[in-house]
């Protein structure tokens, strides 16, 4: 271990850089151009950066240099590393106070992020906290690029990349059904009898074909032979929407159960009750990378979403 730090100690901020620029030029003596270094210099180091970490990163032929595989997973942490200083020198300049950047999927705006924050403004911290919401793909890729500190919301192990998995570090919160809704006045609404079939007779109003909700829905469905139709409306704009819409239409959408107990819902949104018609239950989580799960700011945010998540269970 001791020989493995000394090797890094001779590791500058621009050997990290010179990765993605590698990796954009293709050309040593383009990276020197904008290093303003010869290519000997730039030559040296890529042997300081091999020699450093104790692989070959950087191949070369006669078509000019490219990261091998195990450089790629280096350019990858690198960009996480350097979004995060990034981050840090953006912070400092404008207040001493952390900034926690976190990625949330939309539903949770309705119960579990507002319960942890309150759990976290009755503390008075001086924390501050910058929340994105996005599609998961969208938002997990900027969480390992460096650009957001911690991700909380439905975790699909089979859409993380396996390579990414052991840098992550992850903590099972709760769990919600994904069910088929409509408005407490639709034709459907409090049968009992709905065979699946039905459900491809009516207009739906649902997410984007990537979204992972539409992608179980439509699987679900498949497998009992009923092919959804286009949807009549396509929205991309998160739950709430989707039910406040369904609220007013005669259509059906897919929705977490949780969001019909919200005051969003208002008991106007109801689930159906359809047999043989069984959607794989949303599995919520927090997760950070290693290198973050130390900060202050992210543990403190980290257990708020635990006692938040205990107190809407029941549990």
């Amino acid at each position: 271990m001791a020989s493995a730090s000394h090797r890094l100690d001779g590791l500058r901020f621009r050997h990290l850089r010179l990765l993605e620029l590698i990796d954009e030029h293709r050309s040593l003596r383009a990276v020197g151009q904008v290093l303003n270094r010869t290519q000997p210099a730039v030559s040296q180091m890529v042997k300081d950066l091999e020699y450093a970490f104790g692989v070959e990163l950087v191949a070369r032929s006669v078509r000019g240099v490219e990261l091998t595989p195990a450089g790629r997973v280096a350019l990858e942490r690198a960009r996480s590393g350097l979004s995060s200083l990034d981050h840090l020198m953006a912070e400092l300049k404008t207040s001493p106070s952390p900034i926690v950047r976190i990625g949330a999927n939309p539903a949770l705006n309705f119960n579990l992020l507002p319960a942890a924050l309150k759990i976290l403004d009755a503390e008075r911290s001086a924390v501050r906290y910058r929340i994105s919401v996005g599609v998961v793909g969208d938002v997990l890729r900027e969480l390992w690029d460096g650009r957001l500190d911690c991700y909380v919301g439905r975790i699909d192990w089979n859409h993380i990349p396996k390579k990414v998995v052991p840098v992550l570090r992850h903590d099972p919160l709760t769990r919600s059904d994904l069910v088929i809704a409509c408005s407490k006045n639709h034709p459907l609404a409090g049968r009992t009898d709905i065979d699946i079939a039905e459900l491809a007779a009516w207009p739906w109003l649902l997410p984007p074909e990537e979204s992972n909700n539409r992608v179980e829905l439509e699987t679900e469905l498949r497998n009992h032979g009923v092919i959804l139709p286009q949807p009549m409306l396509e929205l991309n704009a998160g739950p709430g929407s989707l039910l406040t819409l369904t609220h007013e239409m005669q259509v059906l959408t897919l929705t977490p159960r949780f969001m019909l107990e919200s005051r969003l819902a208002g008991g106007e949104v109801v689930a159906l009750d359809i047999p043989g018609c069984t959607l794989p239950q949303i599995q919520v989580g927090f997760l950070t990378l290693a290198e973050h799960e130390t900060m202050a700011s992210v543990r403190a945010f980290r257990e708020a979403l635990r006692q938040a998540a205990r107190a809407l269970t029941g549990e």
